[in-house]
């Protein structure tokens, strides 16, 4: 029997960890004061010539955010890092910021001491674990989040103390004003999204049921590539599907070829609220060439938003819920990830 989303007592059933109250409370982090922190960076700005964000899964996001809003921003280069062995560049002129939420990540704490082998500046972000441990033997700033239902939801948290980690150091402006306007932006937009709100006023319900079925394929511009790999991470962790991303556009001289044959396969393109006439026209031969291939009829995902932060903010904000509704749709609990857990226990 299909499930209907306006079933609150059959999702609530479905989802017993109430993973949809921790989508729920996004808005509310980013409306909390950053004064808890009594972190303080004593080296100049100048002595920095790189930055490295470390993390991996859920933390790895919010720093894949951090720098999609305030890369433009920074006074020099700076990359997000997934692996334990580190570049040559990172030496004793880098900010070497670790990030994991659970502060035991096997992968982002070697990296953490090589960075401390080379002589680079620390800082930590985590709930704890080790890597406070490390921050504290080290001298090293660490801001502690709070408590959240997996580290996936603890992406507000993580975004917030990672860019007062920049702050701190020197290399950006303060973020509190632009921080309180996402923070608006999507408290206005949350009413649409939750579960209370019937299928007809939904956009997350209806974009959901649309997807059910089909084996997702996402495309963004660069800068918006945050978004559309959070999305396809909360697909896997929330509903246990596979899905892939790519970026426009360079889609276009690769992988568009691959259109000939769909294989049940949809693709999801995901919007910039502000784009120029020339990304619009990327997007509109990207959809044109793959409809006509493949007959296949790409599906915009496109919110209204303004300010930097709130553009990449309020479609994660859509598509989280969308990942959930996904996995209520296939009667599947969307908090436990029994294979992460193997994975991480071999």
């Amino acid at each position: 029997m299909p499930v209907d989303l306006d079933d609150l007592k059959l999702l609530s059933k479905i989802d017993r960890s109430n993973m949809m109250g921790a989508v729920d409370r996004f808005p509310d982090v980013f409306l909390r004061s950053r004064d808890q922190w009594d972190v303080s960076f004593k080296k100049p700005r100048s002595s920095i010539r790189s930055v490295v964000l470390m993390g991996m899964g859920g933390s790895a996001s919010a720093a894949d955010v951090v720098l999609d809003w305030l890369k433009a921003a920074l006074p020099v280069p700076a990359v997000v890092h997934r692996e334990p062995g580190l570049p040559a560049f990172v030496n004793a002129r880098t900010l070497f910021v670790a990030i994991s939420y659970s502060g035991e990540t096997s992968e982002t704490l070697a990296a953490f001491q090589e960075a401390k082998n080379r002589g680079s500046s620390l800082m930590g972000i985590g709930h704890g674990g080790s890597l406070a441990s490390f921050c504290d033997r080290f001298k090293a700033p660490f801001f502690e989040v709070e408590a959240s239902l997996a580290p996936r939801a603890a992406l507000g948290q993580l975004i917030v103390a990672a860019s007062s980690a920049l702050e701190r150091a020197y290399l950006v402006r303060s973020t509190t004003r632009e921080i309180s306007r996402a923070a608006q932006e999507l408290g206005r937009i949350r009413r649409r999204y939750r579960v209370e709100t019937p299928r007809a006023d939904n956009p997350a319900k209806s974009l959901a049921e649309k997807l059910l079925g089909h084996s997702l394929v996402i495309y963004s511009l660069q800068r918006m590539s945050s978004v559309a790999r959070r999305f396809k991470n909360q697909l896997a962790e929330n509903g246990k599907l596979l899905a892939k991303y790519d970026l426009l556009p360079e889609a276009g001289h690769n992988e568009v070829e691959g259109w000939h044959e769909r294989d049940n396969m949809l693709p999801v393109i995901i919007r910039d609220a502000q784009e120029t006439a020339f990304e619009g026209s990327i997007f509109r031969a990207f959809r044109a060439t793959i409809g006509s291939a493949g007959r296949s009829h790409p599906l915009d995902v496109h919110v209204a938003a303004r300010g930097r932060l709130s553009r990449l903010l309020s479609p994660i904000f859509l598509l989280d819920y969308v990942s959930l509704y996904l996995a209520m749709l296939r009667r599947i609990d969307p908090t436990p990830t029994n294979l992460i857990n193997e994975y991480k226990k071999r």
